[in-house]
């Protein structure tokens, strides 16, 4: 991504006052921001919790050498959505660059749909809330303990009670197209030591493996939960 931004700048420079140089040499950028709300009831009462971050999708021209000419890549900025369920139980939406570009594109835009560059653009100046379909719900995890990243386990969407106890439901999860400006510094506070898992899995592992014996946490970085670093 940073690549194509360098070489638009270099275009916008070099080619004719009102030409864009990024169109003209087959390239596309586009940002929009979007917030991804977890909705859940529970014996104390309706809940609900999410996080703007910024999803970036950029196009390569079809004369690029590599395998990626002339398709879209994606990336996004920002923190994972999450919710307290229960006094100090928390569920979260992990991050994944490519589907949240995805999920937009399609929620958005019913078939039949413009082009996928054509929505990206659209994209940036759209508006609106859309609830998010039970087959493209984003992965959800939780912590045993809060302070012990060791300690995730997956959650079933359509069954929360399973883990955090009777009378705990998931209402929805919905995706809103906003000019909200990320969210920022939540996750931090929330999960202090993720600084420390850059580079490394909740398990102290580098990488991910078949051999792990806590595969949730040989599953999951930082990078799932905030990627500002």
């Amino acid at each position: 991504m940073r690549f194509i931004h360098a070489i638009c700048a270099a275009a916008a420079i070099a080619l004719v006052p009102g030409l864009s140089g990024c169109d003209a040499l087959g390239f596309g950028s586009w940002t929009w921001h979007q917030r991804l709300v977890l909705e859940v009831d529970t014996p104390r009462g309706f809940v609900s919790g999410g996080s703007v971050i910024a999803v970036r999708a950029g196009r390569g021209p079809k004369w690029l050498p590599g395998e990626g000419r002339g398709g879209m890549g994606t990336s996004v900025r920002g923190e994972a959505s999450f919710v307290e369920v229960a006094p100090g139980k928390y569920l979260f939406a992990l991050l994944d660059g490519s589907r949240e570009a995805e999920l937009a594109l399609v929620l958005f835009f019913p078939e039949p749909a413009p082009d996928t560059f054509e929505r990206a653009r659209r994209l940036e100046d759209m508006r609106g809330i859309r609830e998010v379909p039970r087959e493209r719900l984003p992965r959800l995890v939780t912590f045993d303990d809060i302070n012990d990243p060791t300690t995730a386990r997956e959650v079933d969407p359509a069954d929360l009670a399973a883990t955090f106890g009777s009378g705990v439901a998931l209402r929805g999860i919905t995706l809103e197209l906003t000019g909200e400006a990320v969210t920022r510094g939540r996750i931090d506070r929330l999960l202090p030591w993720l600084s420390n898992y850059y580079g490394r899995k909740f398990d102290g592992r580098r990488f991910e493996t078949v051999r792990a014996e806590n595969r949730v946490a040989n599953s999951l970085g930082a990078g799932s939960f905030d990627t500002e670093k």
